[in-house]
C-alpha cells in the first residue's frame, strides 16, 4: 500500500479517521493525503460572486490545513509517516473521487459524521456517495472507534465477490496491521433456503489467500438485522463488505434501516469495490 487519502473537515470526527489512518500507514509504510474540499459558494458573500474571492478563501483553507497537520506531526501520532495537504474546490463526493483517482489512492479512509452545517456535509451526507462513486477501497471509521493491535473483523458476504487486486490488498493489509481474524456471515434471507454449497466457500477462501477466516451462516429475511446482531454477538472490532449493485452493499447502505446502520454504527467499516 502507497497513498491513503484522507478527507477532513477538521471536526473531531475527521481528527479521528487522521489518527486511525496513521496508525494504518505507519505499519503498512504508505504516505498519507489529507483533502479538503471547499464548496464553490464557500467563504463568498452569495450576492456578489468574486473569483478572487474564493481564491483567497483557498489560500485561508490551505493555511488551515497546514496548521491543523501540526497537531498530529507535534504529537508524534504522525511518526514518520510521510503527510500532504491538499485543498481543492468542488461538490465533495466528486472531488473526493477524483482526488483518488488522480492519486491512485490505495484506500480512502473518512469519518461517518462531521461538524454542523455545511461542514457536517463533507463526512456526514457524502459518505454514501463515496462508497459507491468510488472504485477505491473506503474505510469508514465512525466517531469514537480507535485503532487496535488486535481486532475481530466480520466480512458480510453473498458469494458474488469480484474485488479486484487494489481491494485485495487494501483487505489484507488492513487485516494485517490489526492482527485480525476474519468471521465470514452469510445471511439466507428467504425461508428453508440451504446455505451456499462447498465450490462457493472455496471460491472465496482462495480469494481471501492466506487470510485465516471462519464461515458462519444465519436465516432472518433482515440482513442489516443480522449482521448487526452479528457484530455484538463475537464482539467485533469491524466490518467488511463488498459494493455491487443490489447484493449486499446496496441492502446495507440505501435502504432506510440500512442507511441508519452504516452511519451510526460503532465499528470501522471497509467497502471493497469489485
Amino acid at each position: 500500500m502507497k497513498t491513503i487519502l484522507v478527507p477532513t473537515d477538521f471536526s473531531k470526527c475527521a481528527n479521528n479517521a487522521m489518527v486511525y489512518a496513521l496508525e494504518v500507514a505507519q505499519r503498512l509504510n504508505a504516505r498519507v493525503v489529507a483533502l479538503y474540499v471547499v464548496f464553490p459558494n464557500e467563504g463568498v458573500d452569495n450576492s456578489m460572486y468574486d473569483a478572487f474571492m474564493i481564491d483567497d478563501y483557498l489560500l485561508q483553507r490551505k493555511k488551515a490545513m497546514k496548521v491543523w497537520l501540526r497537531k498530529f506531526l507535534k504529537d508524534g501520532r504522525a511518526g514518520s509517516v510521510q503527510v500532504e495537504t491538499d485543498c481543492r474546490v468542488g461538490f465533495p463526493v466528486s472531488t473526493i473521487v477524483h482526488a483518488a483517482d488522480e492519486l491512485d489512492a490505495d484506500m480512502i479512509i473518512m469519518g461517518t459524521t462531521g461538524a454542523a452545517g455545511l461542514k457536517g456535509v463533507l463526512l456526514g451526507s457524502t459518505a454514501g456517495g463515496v462508497l459507491t462513486g468510488s472504485s477505491h477501497p473506503v474505510l469508514v471509521i465512525p466517531k469514537g472507534a480507535a485503532f487496535r493491535e488486535y481486532a475481530r473483523f466480520v466480512f458480510a458476504t453473498d458469494f458474488k465477490m469480484k474485488a479486484d487486486e487494489r481491494s485485495m490488498s487494501a483487505l489484507r493489509g488492513l487485516l494485517s496491521t490489526e492482527k485480525a481474524g476474519l468471521e465470514v456471515i452469510h445471511v439466507i434471507e428467504k425461508q428453508g433456503a440451504a446455505k451456499p454449497g462447498r465450490d462457493l466457500e472455496m471460491a472465496l477462501t482462495r480469494k481471501l489467500d492466506n487470510i485465516p477466516h471462519i464461515f458462519h451462516y444465519i436465516h432472518d429475511s433482515n440482513v442489516p438485522r443480522a449482521v448487526g446482531l452479528f457484530l455484538e454477538s463475537v464482539n467485533a472490532t469491524g466490518l467488511i463488505t463488498v459494493a455491487h449493485e443490489h447484493t449486499l452493499l446496496h441492502k446495507l447502505f440505501f435502504k432506510s434501516v440500512s442507511r441508519a446502520l452504516a452511519h451510526h454504527t460503532t465499528v470501522p467499516m471497509l467497502v471493497l469495490h469489485g
